[in-house]
């Protein structure tokens, strides 16, 4: 995760977060300019400052080049594995990250098919170890069908040679669900539920607060699977997959 996002133009929830984070719907919407945001794109994020959490954009790429600011791809940082938020040095080193939220209505992910038609769960325990060239990607479109996604995140914030604030994000990622594996076999992001946003966007609470949530092994929401064209966006006739989160 994530190979890419979608961009959020118009959902349900935008106008009370918008007066949440003291922004104007008009602000907000000249960062919506992209259906289809790829790393090292601007997103929409929820940042804590020392005004409290502000919708921004953010550049979707954490560690950033200090002298240029723009992202430092000598490193992988648009995901941020959850087993290193608590031990790698990225995170204390200045500037600290934080925890953010990148809002989203879904996100995409391409999974490989091999010789035969074969997915990824039909593959042999040394083949998954190995993994042959692939034949062709499917694309797939992960959402809450007429709800925002809230994907956990790290942010840091940089200061431009102006003095102007720029925000930078990585989206935490967890292990795979074993349901995913055909869609995405790597990862999958950490989902917030709306009532651990004031929490998560706190910045006075330490990471090791969130612990539990760095070692999920569940769906935290119910999310839908749908396979689409990869040109047109157009949804595939073929039955969504559904993976829904444990009753509490």
């Amino acid at each position: 995760m994530c190979g890419a996002i979608n961009n959020v133009s118009d959902f349900p929830l935008l106008d009370p977060l918008l007066g949440l984070a003291g922004y104007s719907e008009a602000e907000i919407r000249s960062v919506l300019n992209k259906r289809e945001c790829r790393p090292t794109d601007d997103v929409l994020a929820l940042v804590p400052t020392k005004l409290g959490p502000r919708l921004m954009a953010a550049t979707w790429w954490l560690k950033l080049d200090p002298d240029t600011l723009l992202p430092d791809t000598r490193w992988n940082t648009f995901n941020c594995r959850s087993s290193q938020i608590l031990k790698s040095p990225l995170h204390q080193m200045a500037p600290r990250s934080y925890r953010a939220v990148v809002i989203t209505d879904g996100f995409y992910e391409w999974q490989p098919r091999y010789a035969g038609g074969r997915l990824y769960s039909d593959l042999s325990a040394e083949e998954q170890q190995h993994l042959p060239r692939p034949q062709s990607k499917q694309r797939h479109w992960i959402h809450r069908p007429g709800e925002l996604m809230l994907l956990g995140a790290l942010c840091k914030h940089w200061l431009d040679a102006e003095g102007n604030p720029k925000v930078s994000v990585g989206v935490i990622t967890l292990p795979p669900h074993p349901a995913f594996l055909d869609v995405h076999a790597k990862s999958f992001p950490l989902v917030l539920r709306p009532e651990e946003l004031e929490d998560w966007v706190n910045p006075r609470l330490r990471h090791e607060q969130f612990g539990s949530l760095f070692v999920q092994t569940e769906v935290r929401v119910d999310v839908e699977v749908q396979a689409i064209n990869d040109q047109e966006f157009d949804l595939i006739p073929e039955e969504p997959l559904i993976l829904r989160a444990p009753q509490v």
